[in-house]
């Protein structure tokens, strides 16, 4: 991916060398890799300092300033996709993470908001939320079992989830597993994964119905469920159903009480939602928000219905990889009122992210067929930061790359273990219930 031929010949196919120069692809895409953790501070002035120390090119802000085009973008966009389309194999035990699934797909959105002036490519909500009329919404999916990342797009910040998860939907391969938050679980998406033979475990959003069986013209009365679970003291309770009124997709649903304070939390949520629109919260709903409802077309020999929670809390991985994002990555820091320069910064920091996702991954690998135990992301992260000048030179010296990653495995197992939370089930855990 790295190789300097390779990256200049992707920067003259996009149009950002048109000519020969002392300054090409290969160093433009490596002085905003590197330059990530300068976030909102990141100047013209730092990537000049970095290009004369790193490749000893003296170059001007102002002739920087020239290079942030259309077409740089299209090259840094086109070098994001050739890495999402490769990751370092690890050849050693490929059933460290064994499963009854062909992948385990967990995809979400992270937004934030962008100048005014972005509106036009980047539409925002208005004033909903704080300097929203811009907004940004990045789109990320991978596959939990190889780490492999398999979509990564930037959208305006109106995209419905909803209408991304019907859209693409072309990549369903049989005996996927499809974990995904509320958004992204449509009817329409549920009953393509079922017809490609592929599996889904998600939560049921509440404004769903289903049915006892094909031909009820009546959805299920929940407040049956809700009775019998306090009445009996159960912990859970698995049914079979049918949902939506016309799709009539046969699922499992299991039923479990929720907590008091996560019903506290969704009927503040709601009742906020409800007042700004003059409307009030239905008793329906109240109910509703009591119960935590899982579906799955994933057979009962498969996963059985005690680990379907257990299961479907790996999608907060996801959550975390975010959180390292925007905290480690800085990806919704910036200082420029230039959209170009913004989506090349931007660009430039996915590609540092999906690159040290994919080193994670390989490391994740090793360390697990050796020492039987996980690598905790947000570790590894903060530990790469103070290796970032190694790391840079390792990529641009292919011998140097293999002392790095023996030294990372070495180090990987001792520092960046991930430690099990009191009173929380453990990603090991979690694991286990898919063997």
């Amino acid at each position: 991916m790295f190789d300097s031929d390779n990256i200049n010949s992707m920067a003259r196919k996009s149009g950002f060398c048109i000519r020969k120069s002392k300054f090409d692809g290969f160093q433009f895409l490596f002085s905003l890799m590197f330059a990530y953790h300068r976030g909102k501070h990141f100047s013209l002035l730092d990537m000049a300092s970095f290009l004369y120390r790193d490749f000893r090119l003296k170059i001007t802000k102002q002739s920087l300033h020239l290079r942030f085009n259309a077409s740089a973008v299209r090259f840094l966009k086109n070098c994001l996709d050739l890495l999402m389309s490769q990751k370092i194999c690890y050849k050693g035990n490929s059933n460290a993470l064994k499963s009854k699934f062909n992948r385990i797909r967990i995809k979400d959105s992270t937004k934030f908001a962008l100048p005014a002036s972005f509106s036009g490519k980047y539409k925002g909500y208005g004033g909903v939320l704080h300097n929203s009329s811009s907004m940004i919404s990045i789109l990320y999916e991978y596959d939990f079992l190889s780490g492999q990342s398999l979509d990564l797009r930037l959208t305006e910040g109106v995209l419905n989830d909803q209408s991304d998860s019907s859209d693409f939907t072309h990549d369903i391969r049989e005996s996927d597993l499809f974990l995904r938050d509320l958004g992204y679980c449509t009817l329409k998406f549920m009953s393509m994964v079922d017809s490609a033979k592929a599996f889904f475990v998600n939560r049921l959003a509440p404004k769903t119905n289903f049915y006892p069986d094909k031909d009820s013209k009546d959805p299920v009365d929940i407040r049956k469920y809700l009775h019998t679970l306090k009445k009996h003291g159960l912990g859970f309770m698995e049914v079979e159903v049918f949902l939506g009124k016309k799709e009539r997709l046969p699922v499992r649903a299991v039923v479990s009480l929720t907590d008091e304070d996560t019903y506290q939390k969704r009927l503040r949520k709601t009742e906020k939602q409800a007042r700004s629109t003059g409307n009030v919260v239905s008793e329906a709903f109240k109910t509703r928000a009591r119960l935590n409802i899982m579906v799955t077309n994933v057979p009962s020999e498969m996963l059985d219905a005690q680990n379907i929670r257990k299961v479907y809390s790996i999608r907060w991985q996801i959550e975390l990889l975010f959180k390292v994002w925007k905290s480690q990555a800085t990806i919704h820091e910036f200082n420029t009122s230039n959209i170009h320069r913004f989506e090349c910064q931007l660009y430039g920091k996915l590609i540092w992210i999906v690159l040290n996702l994919n080193i994670f991954n390989w490391l994740q690998q090793r360390v697990l067929s050796k020492n039987k135990h996980l690598c905790s992301v947000w570790k590894y992260f903060k530990f790469i930061l103070n290796l970032s000048d190694r790391l840079m030179e390792a990529i641009k010296t292919p011998r140097k790359i293999i002392v790095l990653m023996e030294d990372l495995t070495e180090k990987a197992s001792k520092i960046l273990k991930l430690e099990n939370k009191k009173d929380k089930m453990s990603l090991n855990q979690q694991i286990k219930c898919l063997a």
